[in-house]
């Protein structure tokens, strides 16, 4: 494992190997000292690793030591690994002219990957290759991508060295269209009005290489009728002349600001077979526009020859600007700054810059951030031999910090493998190793505590946890946030490189954490699942075993290694509303939830049980908690399944599953759980009226599911003073509207009001509709209610709070974790559809129900969690076709933007609420 720290700490280092000064660092004795080992052994393993290529050496007093693959990254590429001197190594030809000129431009393998593949494309075509047109604002770097194209094609031999690169603006003749096609095409005497003899134009001189037409929408319809033919056949004619033609073998590379559907001919287009589209500068990602920064800085260093120092802040407020202008303003921006303090300062070996430095404009839109912080300021340094990758350092240093902890940890997996140590003894050790670099990364990196777009991945992942913790019943711990969201902010989207061994062992390690930490395993794909609809991120094979490990070793989830408990009750929701109370109330996952349609028959019961039994150890006992049915029935439909005892026990409660619960929690023994149970359940029954008041609640439900009332209850909760003491609990609404004032809730509590999607008509109970407190219209109903609990300050304080609070883009930001304006957006559009479909006006408090209720379908429908069953589906689908039909065409747009299908019942759902009875007035 020596050689590959080694190797590790050569690649972090490398780029910060200079001309002069102190290279100690890369000297045999001092990577000795660095990892406490012989110098002779260190000297062993750098001379083999210089054989095989992967480390030069500068045989100068001391020898110097350099990682091959990263100095070529930061500096330049080169022909061998073994050199003299350090004035050999860095003063031979770079082998420029053998790399990829593409590789060049920031964004080759980011947001510039598709468009070069296309560009390619083009250039190797046969014949000349293929037109090719970019389009994009103004700024965004077409000129400077036509001419890479260029070097390219010479690169690649498909042009020759002396081959022209002509650029013709058709701006420049807008005005003009006579002269704009007599430039191109060429002219003969007489042609017009001042031709006194014959001119070639641009077509003829770029005869052999590539003419570049910029702002090619300048060029009329005549003009690119002219273009078209010579595309098509390869000829042309002079402007004047009538006969005969002219050939040339030309390039064509286009370019333009404007969409291309509005302003060129079909005919015209139709012979462009390759348009790529360049994205503005903001839609490239902080990453490369930081990239951006630091080169435009490094260009200025090296013109001005002078140091450039500049404040952390100044990046940041050059990162948080949108330029109008892309890449093109922030390089003038860039210039300006520099040019204005090495004007003031022209004596000074240093130009030093920080915010009061920038234009205005860039302050104002500062200020009027909300998110902007005061921080303290650092400095960064660049001198005229600066390369990005020296500034960049995290990229070397973390990634490689990343992939020894990987390294590690496949050392302690390999003897496990060899039977060296035992699984309790390798997990320890892995989750030291995770614990090690989390630390690294949290405490070692807290200058960037700031950093936006830390800040954004950290808002993020707070988001997420907070969903998951609602939903999966997951508990994490304050520093998981922190720790994963610098782990996302350092790891890179590609996969680690490994050989073929490292390969092996890797997938080897997946395999076991499949077998042996599945539970983790599917709590690390939900998370992801979540983190790349929320960001763009993409996760590795590497990344599902390491996050699968850390998920381990937080313990979020004290799992049941003993007794397994399932709980199987009729109703939407019956089984996992009891499940959830008593797993949280437990504090550990102990229950499984499955929720049946009244009319299931027992195979399909069976079938679901069966599948829960082959994917769970059950050989230390099984326990069936069941609302209805015969227990023989059940029991024989399993029996050849199981391998150990198994207690199934009727008329399923909270309360039972609570008592069943305590007892597994305490090893009690199956045959004693079931002794306690029958005595349990032999209590005599009076009633009793409370000595004291109840506890007033309100009650948050929603008919399609307890997600939302969930989301509804925190809103809800956070918008009632605490000294009040209102509780606001979330329930199941199937069973509202089926057992009324019968359900134990309203034994248990005061109920003041009901707050949800759908009013379940409990007598005597009063209803709010979310639609009515999110439009206002349920403040009075509100205040009445509470009126008599609260005084005026309180009723004005908790109107204030609902105002905030209850939002439409507030609660479908809490109801969702997708881009809410986006999701609001594309929602409209589907009931625009509708309305026009329908014939018919939705009126505010239908759009409202719908806005929220989609939203959460939408996300439902991501996350492969529809619900399947509704009430009387065959019965809807004969009597609603039309109504069906309507719906299914109106809501196409979500199902095509985010690649789902929206079922049946989702579609009953929909149905309901716009044929349940409004408040208003119309009907519609």
């Amino acid at each position: 494992m020596l050689l590959d720290y080694i190797m590790g700490y050569l690649e972090e280092q490398t780029c910060y190997f200079g001309r002069a000064g102190d290279n100690s660092r890369f000297t045999a004795s001092e990577i000795a000292k660095k990892f406490d080992v012989k110098r002779n052994t260190v000297s062993h393993y750098l001379n083999q690793m210089v054989d095989e290529g992967k480390i030069i050496k500068i045989n100068t007093r001391p020898v110097y030591f350099l990682h091959y693959s990263q100095f070529e990254k930061c500096f330049f590429g080169i022909k061998g690994n073994k050199y003299n001197s350090i004035e050999e190594l860095f003063f031979q030809k770079p082998l420029d002219e053998e790399k990829d000129k593409f590789s060049e431009l920031i964004g080759f393998k980011g947001s510039l990957e598709k468009a070069l593949e296309q560009i390619k494309t083009s250039i190797f075509y046969p014949n000349n290759g293929l037109p090719i047109i970019l389009s994009g604002p103004t700024g965004v770097g077409k000129s400077l991508l036509a001419k890479y194209i260029y070097n390219y094609s010479v690169e690649k031999q498909v042009i020759s060295k002396d081959s022209p690169f002509i650029v013709f603006n058709c701006a420049q003749y807008y005005n003009n269209p006579e002269l704009l096609s007599a430039n191109l095409f060429g002219y003969i005497k007489g042609a017009f009005t001042g031709a006194e003899s014959v001119k070639e134009g641009m077509l003829k001189e770029a005869d052999g290489g590539i003419l570049f037409l910029d702002e090619v929408h300048r060029l009329n319809e005549e003009g690119q009728e002219k273009l078209f033919t010579f595309m098509d056949q390869g000829v042309f004619r002079r402007m004047g002349e009538s006969s005969g033609w002219h050939k040339a073998n030309v390039r064509l590379v286009f370019a333009t600001t404007e969409s291309l559907s509005e302003n060129f001919l079909r005919t015209f287009l139709r012979r462009i077979p390759i348009s790529v589209s360049i994205p503005d500068l903001d839609k490239r990602g902080t990453d490369e526009k930081l990239q951006f920064i630091y080169q435009f800085l490094i260009k200025e260093a090296k013109i001005l020859n002078k140091k450039i120092s500049i404040s952390n802040r100044a990046i940041d407020l050059m990162l948080n600007y949108n330029f109008k202008g892309n890449i093109g303003e922030l390089q003038n921006t860039v210039k300006y700054v520099c040019a204005k303090s090495y004007t003031k300062k022209i004596n000074s070996e240093m130009i030093q810059l920080g915010v009061l430095d920038f234009p205005e404009e860039l302050l104002e839109d500062s200020i009027k951030k909300s998110d902007i912080k005061i921080k303290q300021s650092e400095y960064i340094l660049i001198l005229p031999d600066t390369t990005i990758p020296m500034i960049l350092k995290k990229d070397g240093n973390w990634q490689q910090l990343i992939k020894n902890t990987y390294i590690q940890i496949m050392s302690f997996f390999n003897d496990i493998q060899k039977k060296n140590v035992s699984i309790e003894y390798f997990e320890t050790n892995v989750f030291q190793e995770v614990y090690a670099l989390f630390d690294k990364l949290i405490f070692e990196r807290k200058e960037e505590n700031k950093n936006v777009m830390i800040q954004y991945i950290t808002a993020s992942i707070q988001e997420i946890f907070r969903y998951m913790e609602i939903n999966y019943n997951i508990k994490f711990n304050g520093n998981s946030v922190y720790a994963i969201s610098y782990f996302l902010y350092i790891k890179s989207e590609d996969s680690l490189e490994w050989n073929e061994e490292q390969r092996k062992l890797r997938d080897s390690l997946y395999n076991y954490i499949l077998k042996n930490n599945k539970l983790e395993h599917e709590i690390a794909i939900k998370l992801i699942k979540l983190i790349e609809s929320k960001m763009d991120i993409k996760f590795t094979i590497d990344d599902k075993i390491f996050l699968s490990f850390y998920l381990k070793s937080l313990n979020i989830q004290q799992s049941n290694n003993g007794t397994k408990t399932v709980i199987l009750a009729h109703g939407y929701a019956t089984a996992s509303s009891i499940a959830n109370v008593a797993n949280r109330m437990l504090e550990m996952n102990m229950f499984e939830a499955f929720d049946m349609p009244i009319d299931i028959k027992m195979d399909e019961i069976a079938k679901k049980l069966i599948n829960f039994i082959e994917e769970n150890d059950v050989s230390k006992g099984l326990v069936i908690l069941v609302d209805m049915g015969s227990l023989n029935d059940i029991y024989e439909s399993i029996n050849s399944y199981i391998n150990g005892p198994v207690v199934i026990i009727n008329n399923v409660s909270t309360q039972m599953a609570l008592f069943v619960g305590e007892m597994l929690k305490n090893k009690i023994y199956l045959e004693e759980l079931v002794e306690n149970l029958k005595e349990h359940n032999e209590t005599s029954y009076k009633i009793l009226y409370p000595e004291e008041n109840k506890k007033k609640v309100i009650v948050t439900s929603c008919f399609t599911g307890m997600g939302t009332a969930l989301q509804l209850q925190k809103l809800l909760q956070d918008s009632i003073p605490e000294k009040l003491k209102i509780k606001v609990i979330a329930h199941d609404y199937e069973r509202l509207k089926t057992f009324g004032m019968n359900e134990a809730l309203f034994q248990l509590y005061d109920v003041l009001t009901i707050v949800g999607t759908a009013d379940p008509e409990i007598k005597h109970i009063n209803y709010i509709s979310l639609e009515d407190l999110m439009s206002g219209r349920g403040e009075n109903q509100l205040r009445r209610i509470l009126q008599k609990i609260a005084d005026e300050n309180d009723l004005k304080t908790i109107n204030d709070n609902i105002v905030h609070n209850f939002t439409l883009r507030r609660v479908i930001d809490t109801l969702t974790i997708l881009d809410t304006d986006k999701l609001l957006r594309n929602i409209e559009e589907c009931l625009d559809n509708l309305e026009i479909a329908m014939k018919k006006k939705l009126n505010n408090e239908k759009k409202i129900a719908l806005l929220v209720h989609i939203s959460c379908l939408v996300e439902r429908l991501i996350r492969h969690e529809e619900i399947d069953v509704y009430p009387n589906l065959e019965n809807f689908i004969e009597c609603q076709k039309d109504m069906i039909k309507t719906i299914e065409n109106s809501f196409s747009v979500i199902e095509k933007i985010y690649n789902v299908k929206i079922n049946l019942p989702e579609i009953g759902f929909i149905y309901d609420i716009l044929m349940y009875q409004s408040t208003e007035n119309t009907e519609f």
